[in-house]
C-alpha cells in the first residue's frame, strides 16, 4: 500500500477542500447581505403608514394608527 501523503498529514491536509471550504467567505457574505435586507425590508414595513404593503413575495394588510394616537399595550 502506497502514499502520496507523509504520514504526519495523513487526514488532514491531503484531501482536496470541499465546495464549502473553498467559498465560505462567500457563503458568509451572501447570508450577511440577505439578511440586511430582510432586516431593511422589515424596518420599512414597521415605519410605513400604508395599510397594504406589496413587496416582492411579502404581502401585508394591517390597520395603522393615526398620528398622534397612543400605541395600544399588549398583555
Amino acid at each position: 500500500m502506497s502514499s502520496d501523503c507523509p504520514p504526519q498529514c495523513v487526514n488532514i491536509g491531503c484531501r482536496e477542500p470541499d465546495w464549502l471550504e473553498t467559498h465560505e467567505s462567500f457563503v458568509i457574505t451572501l447570508t450577511g447581505l440577505l439578511g440586511t435586507g430582510f432586516g431593511v425590508l422589515l424596518s420599512y414595513f414597521l415605519k410605513s403608514r400604508c395599510e397594504e404593503i406589496k413587496c416582492c413575495f411579502l404581502y401585508c394588510k394591517r390597520k395603522v394608527l393615526e398620528a398622534g394616537q397612543p400605541t395600544p399595550k399588549t398583555p
